[in-house]
């Protein structure tokens, strides 16, 4: 079991929305739906999708949002630890998806600003057997942020449990501040703006050797979106993913998802260049769909891709089943 902690939305999606009407005016879409969001949500179900089970660990609100994404996340999640926080909201977006399946986002603060993690509680996850903490999004958890985070962080390496870290770019936060954290963390994979403003590097393969050098453990992935992904596996070298070509319908959880790629093929047993090959074609294959990862199929499925391919050798019989 992998547990995947932190940010949990509901996302108002709304597609495809071709421009915005103006005061008093009226827009048709194709679809609006309510859709759990957030790195518990789309990591949470991508591994699902792809045969991992899932510990679940976020805040709701007690509202009718918070009870329809509670639930949802009940279908999936072998372990649910969604609490509901009594008097507050749901952390919500308004998510407008264009005809190019890019996305823009109305955020309302909510139960996530009161999310919080204790040692205690990881040593309980992994006493309930998980092998692994994911946390997102570091740096929009203010109840966790900081030492509380790195506190965390600790007792789960120290339990021998693999760490990964996701963060989700927002102005005026004090980015290189997460460089002191870098050595409790295992896995990490921003984007390209989020590793240049926690680095000051705007190249991604300096921005990768420079969150190597404040620690990060085992392996660092920088994506680039459609462009490709820069990949830095620590104590074995660098390597450029190019991106794969797809028809893109929606690109929301796309990063989300390649981490959910990288940590099934750990949890697998499957080498790091392995977990790149597939973290970088689970993320291609998300944007394919209009339901959030509708696409998606299980691991074993996409190492065949792989193998088709040529992208990857003998991925089965390396890895543990």
């Amino acid at each position: 079991m992998i547990s995947v902690a932190g940010t949990l939305v509901a996302d108002v999606m709304i597609r495809p929305l071709r421009s915005w009407p103006g005061k008093s005016q009226n827009a048709i879409v194709d679809r609006i739906e309510v859709l759990p969001g957030g790195a518990v949500a789309n990591t949470g179900l991508a591994l699902a999708r792809l045969g991992v089970p899932v510990s679940a660990c976020a805040a709701v609100g007690e509202d009718n949002l918070g009870k329809i994404v509670k639930d949802l996340i009940g279908v999936w999640a072998t372990r649910d630890a969604v609490t509901v926080l009594p008097s507050r909201r749901t952390t919500a977006s308004l998510v407008a998806v264009s005809e190019d399946g890019d996305r823009c986002f109305l955020s309302a603060a909510g139960a996530c600003d009161q999310f919080t993690l204790t040692p205690d509680q990881v040593e309980n996850e992994i006493a309930s057997g998980s092998r692994a903490l994911h946390i997102g999004y570091a740096m929009i958890l203010p109840a966790l942020d900081g030492e509380p985070l790195k506190r965390v962080m600790h007792q789960a390496g120290r339990l021998g449990a693999l760490t990964s870290l996701d963060v989700t770019y927002f102005d005026g936060r004090p980015w290189p501040d997460l460089l002191e954290l870098m050595p409790e963390i295992d896995v990490f994979c921003p984007s390209l703006l989020e590793a240049s403003v926690i680095t000051g590097k705007p190249d991604a393969a300096e921005a990768a050797e420079a969150l190597v050098a404040s620690g990060v453990r085992k392996f660092v992935a920088v994506t680039e979106g459609a462009r490709g992904v820069w990949i830095h596996i620590v104590g074995e070298g660098q390597e450029f993913i190019p991106g794969r070509q797809v028809k893109v319908v929606d690109t929301t959880g796309a990063g989300d998802a390649f981490v959910a790629g990288v940590l099934a093929a750990w949890y697998r047993g499957l080498p790091w260049w392995t977990a790149a090959q597939i973290g970088a074609l689970v993320a291609a294959t998300a944007v394919t769909g209009s339901t959030r990862y509708e696409n998606l199929r299980s691991l074993e499925e996409h190492l065949a891709e792989l193998t088709r391919d040529g992208n990857s050798q003998s991925v089965l019989i390396e890895g543990n089943p």
